[in-house]
């Protein structure tokens, strides 16, 4: 685990080294590092204080998706990071990032929540530990549960790419839109997301097939669109 961490922080800063050595991109893998790390530290933090007070699961999503929005509002816009992996594909699709930048990007939103993961595994009593897993996928077969995905992905990216045709109060516009989308779909609608509730639980079905393939699809296509 201890290694597979390590790896998630190395890579990155090895192939940004060996690109180039450019400060608005290092500030900016660190800015999508930390970020992803506070974003999925809270929201996981938000799932294991709903099970330690016993929350039901309706209480408990609608406390999640609080969380949820209050850190899109207070964190993703204020610091202009993605945040989120099919964003950043999404990006790179559309022209407003390069290929080998949105590699550094996606490894160091993964890293950044690989270890925030790690310090809910390590602050949690072991007996909430069961309340994170990876997220469930969307009923039916797996072309279903992978073109939901992707719709909802493509739909969170296309918000995101052109938020700022939405005017006067985007954030709060934004936020609500998505938790609208959440609520909706149920999607993940972010690789990296699913990936940490994957990581902490060690389950990895359909971890590639739906939430990176899918989310994939949906990004590429919304950006093609965007672009």
């Amino acid at each position: 685990m201890l290694v597979a961490i390590l790896c998630c922080w190395c890579i990155p800063l090895l192939l940004y080294l060996a690109a180039a050595a450019r400060r608005g991109l290092a500030r900016a893998l660190v800015v999508e590092a930390l970020g992803s790390f506070a974003f999925k530290l809270f929201v996981h933090a938000a799932i294991v204080g709903s099970a330690w007070c016993a929350l039901g699961g309706d209480a408990t999503a609608a406390v999640v998706q609080a969380t949820v929005w209050l850190l899109i509002v207070l964190l993703a816009f204020p610091s202009g990071a993605f945040l989120n992996s099919a964003i950043t594909l999404a990006a790179c699709a559309a022209g407003k990032l390069a290929q080998s930048d949105a590699v550094l990007y996606i490894g160091a939103q993964f890293a950044g929540s690989a270890v925030a993961v790690e310090a809910i595994r390590a602050l949690a009593p072991l007996d909430l530990h069961g309340a994170i897993g990876p997220p469930p996928p969307a009923e039916g077969s797996y072309s279903s549960a992978i073109l939901h995905e992707a719709l909802f992905a493509g739909a969170n990216c296309l918000l995101a790419l052109n938020s700022s045709a939405l005017g006067t109060g985007t954030p709060l516009k934004v936020a609500t839109i998505v938790i609208l989308l959440i609520r909706i779909g149920g999607a993940c609608m972010d690789p990296s997301a699913a990936f940490a509730g994957a990581l902490f639980a060690g389950r990895y079905t359909d971890l590639v097939e739906v939430y990176c393939v899918g989310a994939a699809l949906g990004a590429i296509a919304a950006g093609t669109l965007s672009r």
